[in-house]
């Protein structure tokens, strides 16, 4: 079963503002790769957990609407103006969906859920 967005939002935020950054696995699909490498045990877990809905965001295209989707292009048209990565995984991207999924309800966000 996949969490709903209010729970996968807290952890794309802190993943974010930490500077992580996600990316599908090069030899496995099934498997997320971060960077750094070594996580706190929480974040750890964290991801562990909500893996195959992060990695169908990554896959996906995130395609947020109303409320979420004007956060969603706000936050990363911040970021790309401060010459920051924004592309799907980046700590940038990471910290937009959070805060959009945070914004939207559970209708106003596709393919969550």
């Amino acid at each position: 079963m996949n969490p709903p967005p209010t729970e996968l939002a807290p952890l794309l935020l802190a993943l974010g503002q930490a500077g992580i950054e996600l990316a599908h696995h090069p030899n496995d699909a099934g498997r997320l790769r971060h960077r750094p490498a070594l996580l706190p045990p929480d974040l750890l877990e964290s991801l562990a957990r909500h893996r195959v809905v992060i990695l169908g965001l990554l896959a996906n295209v995130y395609a947020p609407t109303g409320e979420a989707e004007y956060v969603y292009g706000e936050r990363l048209g911040v970021a790309d103006g401060l010459g920051m990565p924004t592309h799907p995984g980046s700590a940038a991207w990471l910290v937009a969906v959070g805060e959009s999924l945070g914004e939207g309800c559970p209708p106003a966000t596709k393919g969550v859920h």
